[in-house]
């Protein structure tokens, strides 16, 4: 018996086969490109897409002798699939990053109060959520406007192929369109009024770890299943992680390590829809565990500012690192002092996440002497990343959200040295994952719900979900982190116009 999880990114898809224990049986994975037709649009092809799911389910079936049982489907948000009355893609995907509507930032400014649409969809007004790139649509592409019959994301999308049924998303991804009302968990009429759409013209609704239906037979043949595999929603990639991480109670949360930084908390039953939340940039919308909301924050660059250091100046480590059969992050990880550094790298590499939303921000190296070793440079590149993050949690806590818990996972979270120095700085417990796989396996863990395979999700974490060895703080630490912490706080408002200004040059 098999419960599989379906992660379609941004630029791939891993499909994973687990046990009802949470064990790995097979994984596949398959990527697909950006198109960047113009400058700031950012394009997926949908077929693609469907290709790149299929491959991977493939790669997954060929890999393991157990039936699938299941299938649940996460993925990325926002983007925006156009579909006509027979299925057929009649757009090339709008991917989630895509610049092209931020121009209806000041038509929601104009016909709605930005807090009045915060407490409505649980989302701080940017340009990036799907409404705005229908907006765009109906604007720029009228001639395919008209021909849409649905206006989908990527779960609706995937699910309607693997089914044949109509597109069907749930709540979280459905949130991070910019049209759902959080609350009452239905799409709102307030925001469809203002941006003339037709409630019928968009997916039907149901919460995560539902049946939607059983694979198509045709596709059920050709991967050598059964057609009596039951499909269920998933959710938004975020929330599927959090559960994943077992994360379903108020004050727990997900620290997700990778190419961005995320903390994803669980708030527990009542949604938090406050004037100091939108201003700083935390969203509030539906977990896939049932009456549960989550809030996040970021930082845009994260693990990517590692990577860029150590693919700008680490030549010498990744030599070593190949010659000795070793991961180059570690070889440059053991070259750092034992002792806090003195210096701090502001990590705005890509601009800044929550709490500032400023992508004008870059990033900054401060303290520098000619004493400054290679070593002392990568671990202020550690400690700044955990610096950032912990502007954003002390928020959280002034708000009066409970923090217990982070759940450690991603590709940050293979470095205890790394742990330890964000245990030590945040002055919280860390808690590493087993698997890194954690959106896959929460999207597995609702498939097995809607299977009836637990009867709740408590069930599903309680069989699945598996952890290392706790990371707790150094106390020895604390004095001269809480220094260094008071300064690398003024840091962004000292350079904030330096950097406006720069980014004009470019």
């Amino acid at each position: 018996m098999a419960l599989v999880g379906i992660d379609v990114g941004t630029s791939g898809c891993k499909v994973v086969a687990f046990t009802e224990g949470g064990e790995i049986l097979a994984s596949g994975y398959e990527e697909y490109p950006f198109l960047t037709p113009r400058p700031g649009w950012l394009e997926l092809d949908p077929e693609k897409i469907w290709e790149a799911v299929i491959n991977s389910l493939a790669k997954v079936v060929e890999q393991t002798e157990d039936a699938i049982d299941a299938i649940a489907v996460s993925s990325h948000g926002e983007t925006l699939i156009p579909l006509g009355e027979d299925g057929q893609v009649l757009y090339g995907a709008i991917a989630n990053f895509d610049t092209r509507a931020e121009g209806y930032v000041d038509f929601w400014r104009e016909h709605l109060n930005p807090f009045q649409i915060f407490q409505i969809t649980g989302m701080p007004l940017h340009g990036m959520y799907t409404v705005n790139k229908i907006l765009w649509l109906k604007d720029q592409r009228p001639d395919i406007f008209e021909k849409v019959d649905k206006f989908c994301c990527v779960e609706d999308f995937v699910l309607h192929r693997l089914t044949g049924e109509e597109p069907v998303i749930d709540y979280s991804l459905a949130a991070r369109t910019m049209m759902l009302d959080v609350v009452q968990k239905e799409w709102s009429d307030d925001i469809l009024r203002l941006a003339s759409l037709d409630k019928d013209r968009l997916p039907r609704l149901l919460p995560s770890g539902e049946e939607v239906g059983h694979l198509r037979s045709s596709l059920a043949q050709d991967l050598g299943l059964s057609s009596s595999v039951v499909v269920a929603t998933g959710g938004h990639d975020q929330p599927c992680g959090v559960l994943g991480c077992g994360v379903r109670k108020e004050g727990e949360a997900m620290y997700g390590m990778g190419t961005s930084d995320c903390v994803a908390l669980n708030l527990g039953r009542k949604p938090l829809l406050t004037q100091e939340m939108m201003k700083n940039g935390f969203c509030c919308y539906p977990h896939v565990v049932e009456n549960s909301y989550l809030t996040l924050s970021y930082i845009a660059s994260g693990g990517s500012v590692l990577r860029w250091f150590r693919d700008t100046f680490g030549g010498e480590e990744k030599e070593i690192a190949k010659r000795e059969g070793k991961d180059p992050y570690q070889v440059l990880i053991d070259t750092i002092p034992s002792h806090p550094a003195s210096l701090f790298l502001l990590p705005h590499l890509a601009g800044s996440g929550t709490p500032y939303l400023d992508g004008y921000s870059r990033g900054a190296l401060l303290g520098l002497t000619l004493g400054a070793s290679k070593g002392e440079v990568v671990r202020a590149i550690l400690e700044s990343i955990t610096y950032e993050m912990k502007i954003n949690l002390d928020l959280w806590e002034e708000f009066g959200i409970p923090l217990y818990d982070l759940r450690a996972v991603g590709g940050g979270a293979r470095s205890t040295c790394w742990l330890q120095i964000r245990a030590d700085i945040l002055q919280k417990p860390l808690l590493p994952l087993f698997t890194e796989e954690a959106v896959a396996l929460g999207s597995a863990m609702l498939g097995g719900k809607a299977r009836g395979i637990f009867s709740n999700l408590d069930e599903a974490v309680a069989a699945m979900v598996k952890f290392g060895k706790e990371i707790s703080p150094s106390p020895d630490k604390k004095e001269a982190y809480q220094i260094r912490y008071q300064i690398y706080r003024k840091i962004y408002g000292a350079v904030r116009e330096i950097h406006e200004e720069i980014s004009k040059l470019l």
